[in-house]
């Protein structure tokens, strides 16, 4: 059912299926208050007549009891049917709702599925309104409503992997779940193991020549034996949220190894184990690829990605995979040294996108110094983070926070590793076909008289030397790898931003790690030690308590016992901070300076996050201990 402006009313809360199904309920309930043969609305009221009190009168048999099930004189439905009624109803609207609002939903869903869901549910409701037995009515309203569903559901969940199929048992026993444990009982609904249940997934060619038959190309790496081998390779780093796969191939064979939330761990399945009255899941590591599975699993990546036979020193190539109906791209690389070789396969996954800079996990003290920044005329902003620890991400969402609207922001970037297209912020090069120079970048994108320029990657000393000078007239924020806040104004005093610019003009140098966030579904809770709290600078209070990750971890985390990453942040920046770097001091006292205008250090931040039991303390350790 469509609206107007050609949106679906029944595919969403709140659709029109909910109005129609309380409309219907409401006539059930107005038909079994009033019988259109007694307009009254009851029976006529008995006439008095004289009773002779000699006459003994036989004792009146008690009235029969209202036949629940029947219809009335009208064709209302008495109370039980008329709750049954509306109980069908209520599961129509809400399948339909859900089935509008499924990821899943075939693309001719409006259609098609739509009528077919909507349509035989209102026929018969009005069908069966006007038969003589109510439970005859109930039955066809029940046909019509999981008929239609149940026919979509059986289509849907045949292109479905096997944790997403909704006819199982485990759908029904989510929605008693709930009230089932508030007795003391809690059903087991995890999905299929992620590692036993490999996901559907097609693998496409991209050959380097655009004139070559992919298709082609395709083909004939299939026909190869190593194969199948390959696509169990990919659906395994898919299933375990790999980002990278690594192959370290040696004289006889080769092991797998897959980069998990920025951890690098050996490749392993899934295999429950019966312990007791209870089945457990446990991981175990996967045996190395022998020899010969190994040269035809190579021979058939080869030929994908279009790379001759014979080993070189350093090959590459894409390919593509489709999942659940999204491509991604795949970059493969090749290298051998000592004898030794290496294949890295590295998806590229989209970037994540986050409302606010609140979302990153940035806390509210530092979100409100960036935003007042980007609110200034003029001024410096830097963005800063170690190799790998998502400055892009940070970066791109400083620069979404600002006004692009009312202001005329450029960007300059390198050709060779260009940024996601930032909406309202236009985009100038450097390097490239034409091997133009960074301060020529910057002096072409001038010419259009932009009152705020971006630089994600600096690392030229002209160019700094530049924007360093552009930060007295327009608003200018910069990225560049380092260790923190302090250390990221220091690489750009060394990069050649004059000195006394940079204390008059620098307004916030933000800097950030990534962290592992525990798993929300097998995370265990504890109380840590009073001599730990004491080592942490947090109050020994008796209702303290953290979350670790259980080291077997569970389906949802794939064993790991983390989901995904959160990163945790400091600023510096104020009065304080531009004296000492006018005043030369060293990092120590700049340190301290930045503490005295209000820095959080980021370990700090990394402990808070403890606190609030969303990382485990054994993270920020690892994370600290590394840097």
């Amino acid at each position: 059912m469509m609206s107007r402006d050609g949106q679906t009313l029944l595919g969403g809360p709140p659709g029109a299926a909910w109005i129609l199904c309380l409309a219907l309920a409401c006539c059930g309930f107005v038909a079994a208050a009033a019988d259109p043969a007694d307009p009254a609305g009851g029976e006529p009221r008995p006439q008095m007549k004289e009773v002779d009190p000699a006459e003994q009168v036989a004792p009146q048999p008690a009235p029969e009891a209202e036949k629940r099930f029947e219809r009335g004189k009208g064709g209302g439905l008495a109370i039980l049917p008329a709750i049954c009624w509306c109980l069908l109803l209520l599961g129509w609207a809400g399948t339909t709702g859900w089935a509008g609002r499924d990821d899943l939903k075939p693309a001719n869903f409006t259609a098609l599925w739509l009528p077919i869901l909507a349509f035989p549910v209102f026929l018969m409701a009005l069908v069966g309104w006007w038969v003589p037995w109510s439970a005859l009515a109930c039955g066809l309203l029940a046909v019509a409503w999981l008929g239609s569903f149940l026919t979509y559901a059986k289509m849907r969940d045949a292109k479905a992997t096997p944790d997403r199929v909704i006819l199982t048992w485990r759908t029904p026993a989510r929605a008693v779940a709930p009230l089932l444990q508030r007795v003391g009982i809690k059903l087991n609904l995890d999905p299929p193991v992620r590692g036993n249940s490999l996901p559907n997934i097609a693998i496409a060619a991209v050959p380097a020549d655009p004139a070559a038959d992919a298709k082609a190309i395709l083909e004939q790496a299939a026909a190869l034996p190593g194969f199948e081998n390959f696509r169990e390779l990919m659906q395994r780093g898919i299933a375990m949220r790999a980002q990278q796969v690594l192959l370290d191939i040696d004289q006889q064979g080769a092991k797998v190894r897959q980069r998990i939330d920025g951890i690098w761990h050996p490749a392993r399945e899934a295999v429950q184990r019966r312990q007791g009255l209870k089945v457990v899941d446990e991981w175990q590591e996967l045996p190395p690829l022998g020899k010969e599975p190994l040269a035809a699993l190579l021979a058939a990546t080869r030929t994908l990605c279009g790379l001759p036979p014979k080993a070189a020193k350093r090959q590459s190539g894409r390919f593509l995979v489709t999942v659940d109906r999204k491509q991604l791209p795949c970059n493969l690389t090749l290298e051998a040294a000592n004898g030794s070789m290496r294949m890295l396969i590295e998806t590229e996954l989209p970037p994540p996108s986050f409302p606010s800079l609140v979302s990153l996990g940035m806390q509210e003290q530092v979100a409100g110094k960036i935003k007042t920044a980007l609110t200034l005329t003029n001024g410096l902003i830097v963005v800063s983070a170690p190799a790998g620890d998502g400055l892009t991400t940070t970066f791109t969402q400083v620069v979404l926070s600002a006004d692009r609207l009312l202001r005329d922001f450029v960007i300059l970037e390198d050709a060779a590793a260009p940024l996601k297209e930032i909406q309202n912020v236009k985009p100038v090069r450097w390097g490239g076909a034409e091997q133009v120079a960074p301060a020529a970048a910057l002096e072409a994108a001038m010419r259009g008289y932009p009152t705020a320029v971006v630089v994600p990657d600096l690392r030229d000393g002209a160019l700094a030397a530049e924007v360093a000078k552009l930060s007295e007239e327009i608003l200018v924020i910069v990225g560049l790898q380092a260790a923190d806040a302090v250390d990221a104004v220091e690489k750009l005093l060394a990069l050649g931003m004059p000195r006394d610019v940079v204390s008059k003009t620098l307004q916030a140098s933000v800097s950030q790690r990534l962290v592992r966030r525990l798993c929300p579904k097998c995370a265990e809770e504890y109380k840590p030690a009073p001599e730990i709290l004491a080592r942490l600078k947090l109050p020994a209070v008796e209702a303290l308590t953290f979350k670790r990750a259980t080291p077997g971890g569970c389906p949802a985390c794939s064993g790991t016992g983390h989901l995904g990453r959160t990163g945790i942040y400091e600023v510096a920046g104020g009065p304080t901070v531009s004296k000492a770097i006018a005043a030369k001091v060293d990092r120590a006292t700049m340190l301290k300076a930045a503490v005295r205008d209000g820095m959080q250090r980021l370990t700090e931040a990394g402990i808070g996050a403890v606190v609030e039991r969303v990382v485990g303390l054994v993270e920020i350790q690892r994370i600290f201990k590394k840097g």
